[in-house]
């Protein structure tokens, strides 16, 4: 059996249909302003919005004239996941998502994975926020980017702790282990300073699993076990005492 041909890209289109162009100026153009702006409120900066509809549109049916219906759908899809972003991430997601996308810019693509490529994903290459679309699945899942926002952001190399790592340290270790060290001072009869190590930990677990970040995100809360386990042992065997005495 002859191997199949590797997927490749599709050449832009020569020129947009009149009625392509006009669904472009009437639902997505008209709309770009009122989207930059809920971008700012968001990010707090401006980020240009830069789809290239001639090599966007090469992918859709011939029939398919609603294509700034279609940019518009992609867009607010990422507002939307944008917004889900912030509530959980807030002041360290601005941060994260500013220092990854350095150029202000988002844009929609085909994805360069071609077959193997998912129906709608996301990524940052050079400072440029990419939605990335299936090459046969364009409009499809158009409001599915929640999940795909944050492995786009921790895909552009940084220093330090990702950003679950990050929110997981403060969220589930910082906010709560104050009690735990003093429950524990108190069991012991002296004060005792609990080291998470979490700079070296974090070294530790990046290298050991570097096909696999989902321990990232329970970080702090997996540390924090640790020290609860200890002052269960030590509330153990203070009972344990108790009764010998």
């Amino acid at each position: 059996m002859a191997k199949a041909a590797p997927w490749a890209p599709k050449a832009p289109l020569a020129k947009l249909p009149l009625a392509a162009r006009k669904d472009i100026r009437d639902n997505f153009d008209a709309k770009k302003e009122d989207f930059q702006a809920r971008i700012k409120t968001l990010l707090g900066v401006d980020m240009t919005i830069n789809i290239n509809a001639a090599e966007v549109w090469a992918y859709a049916d011939e029939s398919n004239t609603s294509a700034g219906t279609c940019f518009a759908g992609y867009v607010e899809g990422f507002i939307s996941a944008l917004e889900e972003f912030m509530k959980k991430f807030d002041a360290n997601g601005k941060t994260f998502f500013n220092e990854a996308v350095t150029q202000s810019e988002l844009t929609l693509t085909v994805n360069p994975n071609g077959d193997k490529g998912e129906t709608i994903t996301a990524d940052v290459k050079e400072g440029v926020y990419r939605i990335l679309f299936k090459h046969d699945r364009l409009g499809y899942n158009q409001s599915w980017q929640t999940d795909t926002m944050l492995p786009a952001i921790e895909s552009a190399p940084r220093e330090g702790f990702s950003l679950s790592a990050k929110n997981s340290i403060e969220s589930d270790y910082e906010d709560q282990i104050e009690e735990v060290n003093e429950k524990i001072n108190e069991l012991v009869g002296a004060t005792f300073t609990l080291d998470p190590n979490f700079e070296e930990n974090y070294k530790a677990l990046s290298a050991a699993n570097k096909d696999n970040n989902d321990w990232q995100g329970r970080i702090g809360s997996t540390v924090l076990s640790y020290f609860q386990g200890l002052q269960s042992q030590l509330e153990s065997q203070g009972a344990f005492n108790e009764l010998l005495h």
